[in-house]
């Protein structure tokens, strides 16, 4: 006949106790982990707009349309002086998350794209070119991050 015993003691129990305590300590502080996504994620992001020219789901971009070409003088998405890549900042990071912006000019357009234009060109639509979101591999990774920081202790 096979069996399982399970005894526990006081000494389990106060073990039990210290590691819970310790771990509920450190899920209300996560900040440290997040200041650590949030420097990933900007690198992502950044990533985005400078090399892989894609969505956070890993579709690729739109191209450029001729005339967009003509006036830019160059076919490189996204990227006119490098003011969208570099206006990538970390905002708030806290307890219970981290904030990402971008602050060019034009940010909120390239994301969303725009239904019809104004200036120069009349009438036209510049279609979404989101670079700000999380990727699955970029859910993953910060996932990986937090079960790392809460199984060394917060460390």
């Amino acid at each position: 006949m096979s069996g399982l015993q399970i005894k526990v003691d006081e000494t389990n129990i106060h073990t039990l106790h210290k590691r819970i305590a310790e771990l509920l300590h450190d899920v209300l502080h996560l900040e440290p982990v997040y200041a650590e996504a949030a420097e990933y994620m900007k690198r992502s992001t950044v990533n985005r707009i400078l090399r892989s020219k894609t969505s956070p789901d890993g579709e690729r971009w739109e191209a450029l349309r001729d005339v967009t070409v003509n006036l830019k003088g160059h076919d490189r998405i996204l990227f006119e002086t490098g003011d969208l890549a570099n206006s990538i900042q970390v905002g708030d990071v806290s307890h219970d998350g981290f904030v990402l912006t971008a602050s060019a000019k034009h940010a909120s357009y390239m994301q969303d794209g725009i239904r019809r234009t104004r200036g120069m060109i009349k009438n036209k639509t510049v279609p979404p070119r989101p670079f700000m979101g999380f990727s699955d591999e970029n859910k993953r990774r910060i996932a990986r991050m937090i079960r790392d920081y809460l199984a060394h202790g917060g460390d």
